[in-house]
């Protein structure tokens, strides 16, 4: 007759610990990011965001109501996906020094250049 064996108390039943550690994330050797940069990160994200969409808002009603150029509703929608992607980048790399912030520079000048292209219609 076989023994059968019984999991111990601190041990993983179904044995899957060593799986689920392979998936573990490193750990960090510090803390998450101050309050005080995250507040500056949103504060920013959230101006591009406002100005983002009254130039959205704008080309939509030109869009509807008026004859655009067969350019115009490309370049807007794309400056538009490149901009959003420039900002959520943002926060996805808040851990590093400057990467964040060249991102939203690079997500505000996608902006400028979105009013400055668009607004010539």
């Amino acid at each position: 007759m076989q023994e059968t064996q019984q999991p111990q108390a601190g041990a993983d039943p179904a044995g899957l610990s060593s799986v689920t550690g392979a998936f573990r994330r490193p750990a960090v050797p510090r803390g998450g990011p101050k309050l005080r940069r995250l507040a500056a990160l949103a504060g920013w994200a959230a101006a591009i965001g406002v100005v983002g969409l009254a130039v959205g808002v704008r080309g939509l009603i030109l869009i509807l109501v008026t004859k655009t150029p067969g350019w115009y509703e490309p370049t807007l929608v794309t400056m538009g996906l490149v901009g959003i992607a420039a900002t959520a980048a943002a926060f996805l790399t808040v851990q590093y020094r400057y990467v964040p912030w060249a991102l939203l520079g690079l997500s505000s000048a996608d902006l400028l250049a979105s009013i400055i292209a668009t607004g010539t219609v």
